[in-house]
């Protein structure tokens, strides 16, 4: 529990750079710092102590077949959730956004984050919220249930200051890759999963629509 307090702390810490930092090199410094370099040197640090191993992260790999069914299932759960579940947490509830994160003007820059960034984000989020989670909190309660609420909570918690609506939306996603943790014993569906929801979200790739959120309206 310790050491998952640890992991996950600078990501919630690492919101406020989302409210009060505007440039992109300071802010991209913190993020690269506090929610990449800092977890990743834990993570080796308990590896090599073998406080845990990589099972307990959730690093191996499934099946054929369990990781492309998996993938695929978290992949168009995960993007519709994404969009359409935002864009409708963001219409019904109150808007208590604080900041966000700012752009980044330089091209070759913009773009190493697109890819590189993102799939840090995917790995370390997976394995500390997803793999280290559950085999943290099943420590402490063999429900799934409870495994499922406390860690989509957390999750959900890291995106605080980008709103009550994304709060709501990233726990019910974390929720949803739980399941995969959970049946598959794996982060790797996830961590594909992850990166692509991301990327589709930041890059724009495809836009904020969809006949399901149209209905919805």
């Amino acid at each position: 529990m310790l050491w998952l307090a640890l992991l996950a702390a600078p990501f919630f810490l690492n919101d406020f750079a989302n409210i009060f930092i505007d440039d992109y090199r300071v802010w991209l410094t913190i993020d690269y710092l506090f929610v990449k370099a800092l977890p990743l040197v834990l993570i080796i640090y308990l590896l090599q102590t073998k406080k845990v191993a990589l099972a307990d992260l959730g690093l191996k790999m499934p099946k054929v077949s369990q990781l492309a069914f998996w993938t695929i299932v978290t992949v168009f759960l995960g993007r519709g959730l994404d969009q359409d579940g935002w864009r409708f947490f963001e219409k019904i509830l109150p808007d208590t956004k604080l900041g966000g994160m700012p752009r980044i003007p330089v091209p070759w820059l913009d773009k190493f984050d697109l890819y590189f960034g993102l799939l840090c984000v995917g790995i370390f989020e997976e394995v500390i919220f997803r793999g280290l989670a559950y085999r943290t909190f099943r420590k402490y309660s063999r429900s799934t249930a409870f495994v499922f609420f406390v860690s989509s909570l957390i999750f959900g918690l890291i995106h605080w200051s980008m709103g009550l609506h994304a709060i709501v939306n990233t726990a019910i996603i974390g929720a949803v890759f739980m399941v995969v943790m959970w049946r598959t014993g794996s982060v790797v569906p996830t961590i594909i999963a992850h990166f692509f929801v991301n990327y589709v979200s930041f890059s724009g790739m495809i836009p904020y629509d969809s006949p399901w959120f149209n209905f919805l309206k």
